[in-house]
């Protein structure tokens, strides 16, 4: 069941759903930035609210919004096909803001001009008054004892929000292919092309959108007023956001897309009416009589009847198209004969096939104890393996054609095989337990084969809800009632295999110049299995491409981006083990930042998000472990036993009173505490230690000097814990960077910025991923 959900009209909610790419890593959102938007417009009219609450505004809307020039957007890499990326972009947090007042000033323009094309099949229609919900899902957050709970309660309505506007007709192109619509149209003609915009994104001239919503010739010769118009601004708005580039738009966001749409529902209209016109032989093509065409974002799928009528078509689309510096990819372009069906839906019929009759749930042969009353799953997966490759092969599709339905399909597997185990409502004997592992472990090796192959985002979400549902059910929880459904070995042997295969992606998918999206996403499913699973630190350096010397330092080959070096810092946490790791991430980050300090940090996109993530990352914090406090504890003690020791003679008590001083100075963690504790004590031994060499002894100062320096022991040992500087490395970047004010209240006064560093829910937060999904 799904419910229907009002959304709270706020014109911030932009941010949530409209200037972010879907493939980011799963630890990252803006639901923090947005909280901080509404935080900060109660702050404007309620004083205080923001004493209480918002203290270092003004030092946090300096970095976040104090820019006035040009911003340079954060750049990242996404795998497009083999061997091929496409780079998609985040833009600077004053351009998301700037887009947030620019929706809420056009919003009905935007659906306006969306609402002109006779071809377009994905447009905003409305600005959204709904979402939806998963019930099932909500429920789940209903037990405490779930590690589906952790989600802030406060964020609900807004948790799942796709877009800012509803789009019609499709919100996936896969939904026309099985749509009324394409089926009355291959009805009504016998051939259909499919062809597209060459890097549509990349070759949009930004000048290019006043020119379709006015004239051309009018633009150019009035550029200057047209500046305060919709279309003006716009252009002006992707260029401010895009570093003043006017060839090429942002790829990624929602609004790249709703800025292509505007300039292509103009090409639309112009393609229609020019074909209405009389040819050279007097004939005009009507729409929806001698030709049908349907337009998703930049594919354009034309039926037909008549080769005569497609040349003109094609003709009048190339001519249409360069007006606004833009070409058809004729490579890319597929005819399709009647009966019109494409190799996809072929594939995709064979693999549904497939699973139905090789991926099953039917009894075995031979079934020796009796207590099995329910089918168990039996198939093999060497067997799915091959015939599935098989259907690759002879629909002359790729692997990365039908990724997301055949993960899904799987999914639905997993999903009907714990259901079926929870029919046993006795305790289940070990050879049942045995028989369902060894169905998960089936599904896993058909899941992670079909993946490696072909390792996008949205699949690779895919494949850790699959992760997510097994490890969910494998744990004690409200809906297994707090049992685990499986002894230890064969829990053990699942979550191995999950490990083992994550491992064998990694591997492949070494670090070289960037670290893939498509793995961080895997790296922080691996951290959810447990610690007995983590990443030993040569492997994890070999993945990230780090050198790891006999002498435990480390050196990083390559440059970490900020999402390398979050999500890196999300799966080490400040595990000993990675103690290597952590120190030179450290240096790596203050080194990024003097570097940008030089041209000036505040207006690169990428540094202001780390800048943020930074202070609100708890594995920064500098803390003393139960092995650091044993030992300073253990330290003072002999220093102090050695102080009140009866001395028979002067030199052999002080060289062994200096000798555990000494020892007690040079242990590494004193470092991590307030200086000022340790150095009092330090200054009140030398002081002792000259009075008790002095030729003229004073008794009375040697024992105010002793009394001093007792007094300085126990202070330490009393107090060393309280004393941590636990900001000292976020307040050295802070320095770097000559920030000033109060440095602490900065730190400490947001829990969360772009990263969500602890309670996290893996399952909950790529649900909401899920629910993002726009291709």
């Amino acid at each position: 069941m799904r419910k229907k959900i009002p959304i709270t009209y706020t014109k911030e909610r932009v941010v949530l759903s409209d200037v972010l790419p879907y493939e980011t890593p799963v630890t990252f959102s803006n639901r923090y930035f947005y909280k901080y938007l509404l935080k900060s417009l109660k702050s404007e009219s309620n004083q205080k609210y923001k004493g209480k609450h918002n203290k270092a505004q003004s030092e946090i809307e300096s970095i976040l919004f104090g820019v006035k020039n040009k911003t340079k957007p954060f750049h990242f890499n996404i795998t497009y096909k083999q061997n091929d990326f496409r780079e998609l972009s985040i833009i600077h947090t004053v351009s998301q803001r700037k887009m947030v007042a620019f929706y809420e000033k056009y919003k009905n323009l935007i659906i306006y001009y969306s609402s002109l094309s006779p071809f377009s099949i994905r447009k905003p229609s409305k600005v959204a008054n709904f979402t939806f919900y998963n019930d099932i899902l909500h429920k789940r957050n209903e037990d405490k004892d779930l590690q589906h709970s952790q989600i802030e309660q406060d964020d609900n309505e807004y948790e799942n929000l796709k877009s800012f506007f509803t789009y019609r007709k499709y919100s996936n192109i896969h939904k026309f292919y099985e749509s009324y619509q394409f089926h009355r149209s291959e009805k009504k003609y016998n051939k259909l092309l499919k062809i597209d915009v060459t890097k549509c994104f990349d070759s949009i001239y930004t000048h290019t959108l006043p020119w379709a919503l006015l004239n051309k010739n009018i633009v150019k010769t009035n550029i200057n007023s047209l500046e305060s118009t919709f279309g003006g601004e716009f252009d002006i708005l992707m260029q401010d956001l895009n570093a003043n580039e006017t060839n090429g738009i942002i790829i990624g966001p929602e609004f790249s897309r709703i800025f292509a749409e505007l300039i292509l529902q103009q090409i639309d209209i112009d393609i229609f009416e020019k074909l209405k016109e009389n040819d050279i032989d007097g004939k005009k093509l009507i729409h929806k009589v001698d030709y049908e065409i349907f337009r998703y974002v930049d594919d354009f799928f034309i039926f037909y009847n008549k080769d005569s009528d497609i040349e003109r078509i094609k003709e009048t689309f190339k001519l249409s198209l360069k007006a606004y510096k833009m070409y058809l990819n004729d490579k890319k372009s597929i005819l399709y004969y009647k009966p019109i069906i494409t190799e996809i839906s072929i594939a995709k019929q064979k693999i549904n096939d497939l699973f139905n009759n090789h991926l099953i749930l039917k009894e075995k042969d031979n079934i020796i104890e009796s207590e099995v009353a329910e089918p168990i799953l039996y198939f093999s997966s060497n067997n799915v393996i091959t015939r599935f490759k098989s259907i690759i092969k002879e629909s002359e599709i790729e692997y990365i054609d039908v990724m997301n339905y055949t993960l899904a399909v799987l999914d639905n597997k997993i999903e009907g095989l714990i259901k079926k185990y929870k029919k046993f409502d006795n305790e289940t004997s070990i050879k049942i337990q045995k028989e369902f592992e060894k169905g998960f472990l089936e599904i896993l090796d058909v899941t992670f084969f079909l993946y490696s192959v072909s390792p996008k985002v949205n699949s690779t979400i895919k494949v850790c809800l699959i992760i997510d549902k097994i490890t969910s059910f494998l744990k004690k929880n409200k809906t297994n009632k707090y049992t685990e459904p499986f002894t230890a070995n064969n829990k053990h042997n699942i979550l191995k295999k999950i490990s083992d295969e994550i491992n064998l992606i990694l591997h492949k998918n070494k670090s070289k110049k960037e670290t893939q999206i498509e793995t961080l996403y895997l790296l922080i499913a691996l951290s959810q299995l447990g610690r007995e699973y983590r990443l030993n630190i040569k492997v994890l350096c070999s993945y990230f491409n780090i050198t790891l010397e006999k002498n435990s330092t480390i050196q990083f080959n390559s440059e970490l981006n900020y999402f390398s070096i979050t999500v890196l810092l999300f799966y080490i946490k400040n595990k000993k083990i990675y103690q290597p790791i952590l120190v030179e991430l450290k240096n790596i980050i203050l080194e990024k930042f003097k570097n940008g300090k030089i041209n000036g940090w505040k207006d690169d996109t990428e540094l202001v998000l780390l800048f943020f993530d930074i202070l609100s990352c708890p594995y920064l914090e500098i803390k003393l472990d139960r092995i650091e406090k044993n030992e300073l504890t253990a330290n003072i003690k002999e220093v102090y036993e050695k102080l009140i020791t009866r001395a028979f003679n002067l030199d052999d008590y002080l060289n062994s009173l200096k000798k555990s001083i000494d020892k007690f100075a040079d242990y590494k963690p004193l470092k991590k505490i307030d200086k000022n504790l340790y150095h009092s004590l330090l200054k009140n031994f030398r002081k002792y230690s000259e009075e008790l060499t002095k030729d003229e002894k004073s008794n009375t100062s040697i024992y105010q000097c002793e009394e001093n320096l007792v007094t300085s022991i126990l202070n330490f040992k009393t107090g060393f814990e309280k004393k941590v500087d636990k900001n000292a490395y976020k307040i050295k970047l802070l320095k770097e960077l000559d920030i000033k004010g109060n440095k602490k209240i900065l730190i400490e006064q947001e829990k969360f910025w772009f990263t969500k560093w602890t309670d996290f829910d893996f399952g909950l937060e790529l649900q909401a991923k899920r629910s993002q999904e726009v291709y």
